[in-house]
């Protein structure tokens, strides 16, 4: 009986824990083009900057109450820090509608089987200089999609304080088979509207990691236990 516990612990250490992992490429995953002034917005109500990457997803009107774009924090006391570079991604609501907005990419990569996904995203809480009085946190969702249908979500579960930045991080796992196979992966960053009035975001993310299926798994155990079974027959 020790003699077969160790057979099974040998076959388990000898498995391989992942085949590969990647980085994805997200295009401007830190907002830092295009390169603007210091201590400056550049965007607009519908599209935000040109050539920044990211497109507007907006459930509401069209109006001046509504921005989407790039803040430079260089020079202001916007944020204690932030996680990368000098600039960050802006969804600007200052309305009572109560509908959600927020900026989205559509990845080169697709959703691919048997695989792990891991995003992560910077999520930061306003603290503007001046006349500006945007205390409090509108809320905020990252969504981790395909196509159009969403795979995973961080909906609302930090609560960063005035000018902090925390991470947003969303998993998801295909198995042998998914309806959404082979669809394009998208990021969609969202601010939800409520008490507040701005959501930054920066330090886009994404990593797929291939893994082995629990069936592989187990076939590659039976495997290494079936070698080490003969090796012993034929010493003896």
């Amino acid at each position: 009986m020790l003699h077969h516990t160790l057979l099974i612990l040998a076959a388990s250490l000898a498995l391989p824990a992942a085949v590969s992992a990647a980085t994805l490429v997200v295009t401007n995953p830190s907002f830092e083009t295009p390169n603007i002034v210091s201590g400056s917005f550049s965007g607009n109500m519908t599209t935000g900057p040109s050539g920044w990457g990211w497109s507007v997803y907006n459930t509401g009107p069209t109006n001046s109450n509504r921005f989407f774009g790039i803040w430079d924090s260089t020079g202001t006391p916007s944020f204690v820090a932030i996680p990368h570079g000098q600039q960050v991604g802006v969804v600007f609501l200052d309305d009572a509608l109560s509908l959600e907005a927020g900026i989205q990419q559509t990845l080169g990569d697709t959703l691919q089987l048997t695989t792990e996904y891991t995003l992560t995203v910077g999520v930061g809480n306003f603290a503007p200089p001046g006349p500006w009085n945007f205390t409090g946190f509108p809320g905020y969702r990252v969504e981790l999609m395909a196509g159009s249908t969403v795979l995973a979500m961080d909906n609302n579960t930090l609560a960063p304080g005035e000018g902090i930045f925390q991470t947003s991080t969303v998993t998801f796992t295909t198995g042998a088979s998914h309806p959404n196979a082979g669809q394009a992966l998208a990021i969609r960053l969202v601010s939800l509207n409520g008490p507040g009035v701005e959501v930054n975001f920066d330090n886009v993310t994404l990593n797929a990691e291939i893994v082995p299926e629990p069936t592989s798994l187990a076939l590659l155990a039976c495997g290494a236990l079936l070698g080490l079974q003969v090796r012993r027959r034929q010493k003896v």
